[in-house]
């Protein structure tokens, strides 16, 4: 039985290989009722042709979209704000986001008015927001909304280890990527790799996180559900322990 106390889902990047509808279908197979989507699946637009039907359709299958991303954010208001219309009338809770430096100002303008976050996402070795320190010099002195989704595949490809990042990161910590990877080596079914998840879990519930847990999996893009399934059980596993 799952007693995992965080509200754990799916990347629908993970179902790239598949349409909206196929994305439902993954996630259903899956057996979990959240999802952060990704423009793969639908533009970071609500009025986009289509956009009602989709909330319609996600409506339908009592799926609830936590998240969004990953977004670029830059010094265009406009632009800026088009992508908090979609995450307001999705009802997320924060945008996953690549934000450049100049886009800060506006960013603690639109999340204090929209009350949704801008979770950072760290993209490994050679990426803007690498190691844990590019995240917290960026989010320094900016809104409380401002601040991270911890991919732990990615924090391990960067040499460090997630349950220290997310400890070092603390309240700025408003979502997770769940994803394993071996250092120097390639992604791993969740739990299968160098991510040690009891720790994980555990400084999670130390820092007082409420915020989603997104699985992501990038390996089977065809086929992706059967080694998710075992990678959820590995979390929630540890979850318990």
């Amino acid at each position: 039985m799952n007693t995992c106390l965080f509200r754990t889902g799916a990347q629908s990047y993970s179902f790239r290989s598949f349409d909206f509808e196929g994305s439902i279908r993954c996630l259903k197979e899956l057996g979990v009722p959240y999802i952060e989507y990704c423009s793969v699946h639908f533009p970071c637009d609500a009025s986009h042709e289509g956009f009602s039907r989709i909330q319609q359709r996600l409506r339908e299958e009592n799926i609830q979209t936590l998240c969004y991303g990953v977004e670029g954010f830059g010094p265009d208001e406009a632009a800026n704000r088009k992508k908090f219309e979609l995450a307001k009338a999705l009802g997320i809770e924060a945008l996953t986001a690549d934000p450049s430096p100049d886009s800060f100002d506006i960013l603690d303008k639109l999340c204090d008015e929209y009350g949704i976050g801008i979770a950072i996402h760290n993209h490994g070795p050679n990426a803007r927001y690498d190691k844990v320190a590019d995240t917290l010099n960026a989010v320094k002195g900016h809104h409380p909304l401002i601040g991270a989704c911890v991919d732990t595949g990615h924090v391990i490809r960067s040499g460090e280890k997630p349950h220290e990042v997310i400890e070092q990161l603390g309240a700025r910590v408003l979502s997770l990527h769940l994803k394993d990877w071996r250092l120097g080596g390639e992604e791993q079914i969740l739990g299968e790799g160098d991510m040690d998840m009891v720790a994980v879990a555990r400084t999670l519930k130390a820092i007082g996180f409420n915020g989603p847990v997104v699985m992501e999996y990038e390996n089977s893009p065809e086929n992706p559900v059967p080694e998710m399934k075992i990678g959820l059980e590995n979390w929630f596993s540890a979850c318990a322990a």
